[in-house]
């Protein structure tokens, strides 16, 4: 054993030793890099100032040198010097500086070529005279200096001036690459990109000229209808009517409105002129001219009503088949919800690109050597997918999570590895700058359009950006914690939001459990809800009693009927066609606090939830839990057997992650929405950025849904709550029972052990003066009770009570009494 810690102890020693050493090479090899970089970066200076400044003697001979030898091409030099010098400075580029500026002269050589082979002095003369010529003409500016030449004329001469010129400006482009440590990867990225922005933009103008048409359309449909509307002067007749229809009631009035309105281009037929003669010449037919036009009012007059109540009766029945319509439900449209805005698209390329390279960089200075394979940015993190080389073990890469973090300079990263069904290692990198993941993006896409399950609903998107949703029918039941403010809560309404806007209250029903009282007392209303929303920890109880009976229920219900489930169940109502038996809805059961919960009636609650999570999912009935307490007792073993579906936040320790997921990671998770989502069969967990919904967007979408539909509570429901509620009240009591088995002491008992804050059998035989067997059996009967905790071994019992509790239960007991 000493031998062992011996080995461990000096193996631990060589390993610090080692990473000393290591560390101390690369601070030598950095300033090593520095300093060159330093000396270069002057070169390229004192070369710029001899291009650039003509002097006199020696630096006049220098100056006509440095023409002679690079030609016009000696004004690029200098700056090139230096780029190469800056980036080398800042780890832009590897390798060898003295490599690098060899390469640069090579590229100055290749474009004095490029010059010499564009401008071509000298074509008829030999090749050492062409040199000749090409110095002379490089002082003056004319050409490409002596070492143009001796790349131009050999390309000149074995390809001719258009295949020579294509050749180096070829050669220019390889070795701008090879500076610049360009990859071909890179080059598509930047070339792609603006095609790529010009593209989203044109197809964001396409979807606004699509928006807008119908509305133009419309309001020039509008414009054309007006002009129409036209007041054609006509006989007396429009008089009469105008007269008819301020005598109608307000509902003829109304119809009589609509009815001459609603065929604009067909007036209302005119009554022939006759040609009355002037009453000077034929004034004895006044009075039969008088006659015929009342006859033909009147005429028209009876006409009129008779159209009037045709009208009528159709406008009734109309309004008949609307109030039959009134009770179907209406969906609550995606406008209610807010839209959220792109990103740029090319500055998180070139933050993805920037920190690729630094995480390839990093693990290269600890010996790992990886390459990119691939990345996916999701809205606050990005993975990048890195293939390790041969013989390197993942565990390694593991180890380095938190050196990775301090380079990266991010608040912590995670690792995945391997990343299932790929033969890589996926390192998680929180984003700079976090996209907002809207509910309305996720239902609006077709994962959550397109699924035919009526309990589809909305949880973010995944990295890759996908959204992502979930069948509660399939998970069957789902458990929520995390720290305070990771977004339970947040999640919760969402799920609740896409519920609304994906099934019909004869389709879902809920049943919510909210002892903190102010997160879900806003869905109060809404015709979804079995029941009030339950605050109270005790009809919360009972409330979870009653869907044990109505699963009892239906189960009894199908083995009748010999089905199995609900679908089966209902597809046998559909066959029946009978009009009386109606479909049984899903019935869907969120809590939002489990632990308040359990620490007012642990017992009736997890016995409660074990058997709906045991037994519920055939019969139509799912629970979701959410805890901020994600401890052993609050999610017991039962409870997490029973509930294979789990969401985890963020938590303070691995210990908390490992309590929901059985798998460390949640104590990695950012906050604010960010989530692992374990569904049943997973083997690993999948990370998810929450999607957001707002109070506002929760209250608009409540007003809609309430405003259309009111909610019809099932009074029967209540009644069973209530009953369910005073059972488990009287149970709880702590006072004695009447019959043989409540003990007369058993009061006092309590009162003892609330006063003391622990209970045990010697503290009743002391304070009571009691014996061993009578205390021994009280101690049991509080237990039953929950009035104390189990016993612990030689450790005194816990009291699962407090002093106002005890008050409370005495004065319940003396109102029953």
């Amino acid at each position: 054993m000493a031998a062992a810690k011996k080995k461990g102890g000096r193996s631990k020693s060589a390993t610090a030793t080692k990473m000393q050493n290591e560390t101390a090479r690369k601070e030598a090899t950095a300033g090593k890099r520095q300093l060159m970089s330093v000396i270069w970066f002057a070169v390229a200076v004192f070369l710029l100032c001899i291009v650039f400044i003509k002097g006199q003697n020696v630096w006049l001979a220098i100056h006509n040198f440095i023409f002679g030898v690079f030609g016009v091409t000696a004004y690029f030099y200098p700056f090139l010097l230096g780029f190469v010098a800056v980036l080398f400075a800042m780890d832009k580029i590897g390798g060898s500086i003295n490599a690098k500026i060899t390469e640069s002269g090579v590229l100055v050589i290749l474009i004095g070529a490029a010059v010499d082979i564009f401008v071509k002095h000298g074509e008829t003369l030999s090749f050492w005279q062409h040199l000749t010529a090409a110095y002379e003409s490089g002082i003056a500016l004319k050409s490409g200096g002596f070492l143009g030449p001796l790349i131009g004329q050999p390309l000149y001469i074995a390809f001719g001036k258009t295949g020579a010129a294509i050749t180096v400006i070829i050669l220019i482009c390889v070795f701008l690459m090879i500076i610049t440590g360009t990859t071909l990867m890179s080059l598509f990225k930047t070339v792609a990109r603006p095609v790529r922005s010009i593209s989203e933009q044109a197809e964001n103008a396409y979807q606004s000229r699509l928006e807008r048409e119908p509305k133009e359309t419309g309001e020039k449909q509008l414009k054309v209808i007006k002009g129409f509307n036209v007041d054609i002067p006509v006989d007396d007749i429009p008089e009469k009517r105008k007269i008819k229809k301020e005598t109608l009631d307000e509902k003829q009035r109304r119809v009589v409105s609509a009815y001459y309105g609603a065929e604009p281009e067909e007036p209302a037929p005119e009554p022939e002129k006759e040609e009355v003669p002037a009453p000077e010449e034929e004034s004895h037919d006044i009075d039969g001219a008088l006659k015929a036009a009342r006859e033909e009012a009147a005429a028209q007059k009876e006409q009129i009503k008779e159209e009037t109540e045709k009208f009528t009766e159709h406008i009734e029945e109309s309004e008949a088949e609307n109030a039959e319509e009134a009770d179907t439900y209406k969906f609550p449209p995606l406008s209610l919800l807010k839209e959220t805005k792109a990103t740029n698209a090319a500055a998180l390329s070139a933050e993805l690109d920037s920190t690729a390279d630094k995480l390839v960089e990093t693990l290269k200075s600890f010996g790992v050597e990886t390459r990119i394979v691939d990345i996916s940015r999701g809205p606050t993190v990005t993975r990048y997918e890195l293939q390790p080389s041969a013989g390197v073990k993942i565990s390694k890469i593991t180890n380095l999570a938190d050196d990775i973090a301090l380079n990266l300079a991010t608040a912590g990263v995670r690792i995945e590895a391997p990343i299932p069904n790929k033969a890589a290692v996926g390192i998680e990198v929180p984003n700079k700058a976090s996209a907002v993941v809207g509910v309305r993006g996720i239902l609006e896409s077709p994962a959550f359009s397109s699924a035919k399950s009526k309990l589809t609903v909305a949880l973010g998107r995944d990295i890759g950006g996908n959204a992502v949703v979930a069948d509660i029918a399939k998970m069957p039941h789902g458990l929520i914690a995390g720290a305070t403010g990771s977004g339970k809560s947040v999640c919760i309404n969402s799920i609740i939001m896409s519920l609304l806007y994906k099934a019909t209250p004869d389709e879902v029903k809920l049943l919510m459990i909210d002892p903190k009282v102010v997160e879900l007392g806003i869905y109060n209303g809404i015709p979804h809800l079995l029941v009030p929303v339950v605050t109270d920890p005790r009809k919360a109880a009972g409330a979870l009693g009653w869907s044990v009976s109505e699963m009892e229920k239906r189960y009894k219900m199908f083995a009748d009927r010999g089905v199995r489930d609900l679908a089966g169940y209902n597809r046998f109502v559909e066959s029946l066609g009978d009009p009386e038996v109606k479909p049984m809805p899903h019935i869907v059961i969120i809590i939002d606090e489990l632990a308040d919960l359990m620490m007012t009636a642990p017992n009736e609650v997890e016995d409660s939830i074990n058997r709906i999570a045991a037994k519920a999912r055939a019969a139509g009935m799912h629970l979701i839990i959410a805890t901020q307490r994600p401890s052993v007792d609050v999610v017991t073993g039962v409870i997490k057997a029973n509930i294979p579906t789990r969401i985890a936040f963020a938590v303070s320790s691995h210990i908390d992650s490992r309590t929901i997921l059985d798998t460390a990671g949640a104590e990695k998770l950012l906050g604010r929405g960010d989530m692992l989502f374990s569904p049943v069969g997973s083997s690993k967990p999948k990370r998810i950025q929450g999607c957001f919904v707002s109070d506002e967007e929760v209250e608009v979408v409540v007003d809609y849904v309430k405003g259309d539909h009111t909610a019809d509570y099932d009074d029967d429901v209540m009644v069973e709550i209530e009953r369910q509620a005073a059972i488990e009240k009287k149970q709880k009591t702590g006072l004695p029972e009447d019959g043989p088995e409540g003990d007369p002491m058993l009061n006092e008992a309590i009162k003892v052990v609330v006063e003391n804050g622990m209970a045990s059998t010697s503290l009743l035989q002391r304070k009571l003066k009691l014996g061993y067997a009578r205390a021994a059996r009280i101690v049991d009967e509080m237990e039953q009770r929950g009035v104390v905790g189990p016993y612990e071994g030689s450790k005194p019992r816990k009291v699962l009570i407090s002093k106002e509790q005890l008050l409370e239960r005495e004065a319940a007991g003396a109102d029953e009494e």
